[in-house]
């Protein structure tokens, strides 16, 4: 038997610059299981680059084969493709929809056209890879049934390959699929319309605000969704009589899921449970592929009441499915949870487009909006109206196994007053499923665990010392409870080295594609400027997440939510370059005896590298201007002090061998090293903070390393911990300062 092919990354790499391409970049390939590939996931790309065409991309062995399919897909058996098998692509690539930038490898935009679960019919994907000839079975939101793709024998680079339909129920010589479906089963969108995504927002919320919306007070949707004013509650169950026309009714059928809030802000998207009691909570964890769609959506604002549902099989809803869902997520199986049991938002009401408050809007008028903003076929899609008779009605739901029916008023704006909502039954004796399914999933929803899995530990990142990725890893997750506090609500800054200290690296201020639901994200920059989407670091497993994506240093500014525009402490760098740790030692100290006499605490840490921060906290309220301009005096007094020893000249030759004393390192766009970070120089060594009986000349900064610092903080803890707790009286601080300087004058 020929070796089982096993899926590289190499080619696609070497394709792609991370800094430069939208693409998910992907780490190490998981080793396959002694079985193989039997079951993955599948997606198919419209990619409309040089040339349009498909591909088609299978998983096998933790990352995805491809084929380009330049003809499109086909129902017909007697149709034969050509399909080109290009470069394995990471399996973060199921995830991705994106125009990618010009210039760079692919060019152009690109939808997820079909997503689904692949089964390989005749052994293991490895071994039908290296045998030429793949026979699967497709189950997506689109393409059904079996296929196959076979090598041809006289190919001239062995990468040609025919995919063609087997005859079965699925097969069809009549349909295009290609051009009966042609939108994303995420955005909802169209290759076409893909660049454009911004302004068919802009359009669709213009529509609502011409129907009759009013606007949207507050600058975030979270602010008027958050959970404390969920306008959401639990409804009565009740039966009425209706007319048997029935006119001025919309019937919705009642699918055996789970009533939701989902809310988008920008990145960040939340799935909150109808609250029985009051209390909303988040489920978010537990359906990364319905977030995944809510943000693909081409409205980054959006707020829907809908249900979510599992189908079985034969396409009747299912709670024991949305049951063995949660189980499965729970036991940190996310990718297979999703791949082998999807879920779907159907999305029955939306309370806000864009700046577009539209809950005053008859609900006929909404449900028109909604079937505008979600595609046909979806993960997120528009819960088509029943219409007809209604005995009609009820003899469908009951031949589908639904139990029952909603009927809601047309002209009604949105209410959560039960007289607006009435259940119409089906079967009587029907229990309600989808209650005991709310239960369970509330119960399971706190105790979910974020599972990070770490990628190429052995890879070599500090060639000197042997120190692998493994152990930047393991330093971050050591360290987590003294860093997190100095991370949280700050906008990071991420520097990734995917080859280690000696190869190329990259900035990161925007979040890469195909990040975990719960990894939370915020918006940076200027008034003005354009805004970039950063990572939020607030919990361990986001930490391992970031560490694991190869960012060594993390770079942290001097600001935090909600209140960007306003400093919370300044920095003032002893560069030491062309001097000695041991001036520098010197000037700190002098400094904090400045501070100390003005009313301003202060704190010491190594920069991580030769030279020494001191940080000064502000509390609440400080304009940069105001923290720039003390930083700067304070300096300036330093140097008037020991102009043998200081200077703040910016031009290098021009300093000798003084210390630089770095005042502007604080702005809305300027970063400082966070305390316990790595740094990306030899000896890993950490950012570390010390308390001011330990800034001596003595002082070597090699001392604290990934090594050393875990147990230098289970001893000592955080010389830091109370930086973030201190609010001085600056007011009083610039005029003692003032004074002070007026007296050295």
């Amino acid at each position: 038997m020929k070796e089982r092919a096993r899926p590289k990354l190499g080619d696609y790499q070497r394709k792609r610059r991370p800094e430069a391409t939208n693409e998910p970049f992907g780490g190490e390939v998981p080793a396959s299981s002694s079985e193989g590939t039997l079951v993955g996931a599948f997606v198919v790309h419209l990619h409309d680059a040089t040339r349009r065409h498909y591909d088609l991309r299978l998983e096998v062995g933790g990352a995805l084969a491809s084929f380009a399919v330049p003809r499109g897909l086909s129902l017909d058996p007697d149709e034969k493709l050509l399909a080109v098998k290009t470069e394995d692509h990471p399996i973060e690539y199921l995830d991705f929809e994106d125009v990618i930038p010009a210039k760079q490898y692919g060019a152009g935009p690109m939808i997820a056209w079909d997503r689904g679960v692949v089964t390989y019919l005749e052994g293991p994907a490895e071994e039908e890879i290296a045998n030429g000839k793949i026979h699967v079975e497709l189950r997506g939101l689109k393409l059904r049934g079996r296929y196959a793709l076979v090598k041809l024998a006289k190919s001239a680079k062995g990468d040609d390959w025919l995919l063609f339909k087997k005859a079965d129920e699925h097969a069809s010589k009549e349909r295009n699929i290609a051009e009966e479906l042609p939108r994303s089963v995420l955005s909802g969108l169209t290759v076409e319309e893909l660049p454009h995504s911004e302004r068919i927002s802009e359009a669709l919320v213009e529509r609502a605000h011409a129907r009759g919306a009013t606007r949207l007070t507050t600058r975030t949707t979270r602010d008027l969704f958050a959970p404390e004013r969920s306008p959401l509650v639990t409804p009565r169950r009740k039966t009425v009589v209706l007319p048997r026309t029935a006119g001025g009714w919309l019937y919705d059928a009642d699918l055996d899921g789970v009533r939701i809030l989902a809310v988008r802000d920008g990145d960040v998207v939340s799935l909150r449970l109808w609250p029985a009691n009051g209390v909303a909570q988040s489920i978010e964890d537990f359906y990364p592929d319905v977030v995944r769609a809510l943000r693909a959506l081409p409205c980054k604002r959006v707020v829907i009441d809908g249900e979510l549902v599992a189908f079985d099989a034969s396409g009747h809803p299912s709670s024991k499915l949305l049951a063995q869902r949660v189980e499965r997520v729970a036991k940190l199986d996310t990718h297979r949870a999703t791949t082998l049991t999807p879920v779907m938002l159907i999305a029955k009401d939306v309370l806000a487009l864009g700046d577009a408050d539209v809950r005053p809007l008859p609900l006929d008028a909404r449900r028109a909006l909604l079937a505008e903003l979600l595609p046909a076929i979806g993960f997120v899609r528009a819960a088509p109206p029943l219409e007809g008779a209604l005995a009609t009605i009820l003899a469908l739901c009951a031949e589908l196994g639904v139990t029952s029916v909603v009927a809601k008023k047309k002209a009604s704006p949105y209410s959560v007053d039960p007289k607006n909502t009435a259940w119409v039954s089906v079967d009587s004796g029907a229990a309600p499923a989808s209650r005991v399914t709310i239960d369970h999933l509330a119960q399971g929803a706190a105790a979910v665990h974020r599972h990070v899995n770490v990628t190429n530990r052995a890879k070599v990142f500090w060639p000197d010392e042997g120190y692998t990725k493994g152990d930047l890893c393991d330093y971050y997750a050591s360290i987590a409870e003294v860093i997190l506090p100095h991370l949280a609500a700050r906008p990071v800054i991420l520097v990734r080295y995917p080859d280690g200290i000696a190869g190329k690296n990259f900035y990161q201020w925007n979040v890469p594609p195909g990040m975990p639901p719960w990894v939370r994200t915020l918006s940076v920059g200027a008034p003005g400027d354009e805004q970039k989407r950063g990572f939020l670091l607030e919990d361990a497993s986001t930490l391992l997440y970031i560490a694991n994506l190869a960012c060594i240093p993390l770079h942290i500014l001097a600001c935090r939510l909600p209140k960007l525009d306003q400093a919370d402490f300044f920095t003032v760098d002893f560069d030491v370059k062309q001097s000695s740790l041991a001036h520098a030692v010197t000037l700190a100290k002098r400094l904090h005896e400045h501070l100390d006499a003005i009313g301003l605490p202060s704190f010491a840490k190594t920069s991580g590298q030769s030279g020494l921060h001191v940080i000064v906290p502000l509390g609440e309220g400080q304009s940069f201007t105001t923290a720039r301009a003390l930083a700067d005096l304070l300096g300036k007094l330093l140097v008037e002090e020991f102009p043998e020893l200081a200077t703040m000249e910016r031009v290098v030759a021009r300093r000798g061998e003084r210390v630089y004393v770095d005042t502007g390192q604080t702005g809305q766009t300027r970063a400082i090293v966070a305390p316990y970070s790595v740094r990306a120089v030899a000896g890993a060594t950490v950012s570390t903070p010390l308390t001011w009986d330990e800034v001596e000349p003595s002082l070597d900064p090699r001392d604290y390393t990934i090594r050393t610092v875990p147990a230098r903080v289970a001893k000592l803890g955080d010389p830091m911990r109370t930086l973030l707790e201190i609010s001085p009286d600056v007011a009083r601080a610039v005029e003692r300062l003032g004074e002070r300087v007026g007296r050295s004058a």
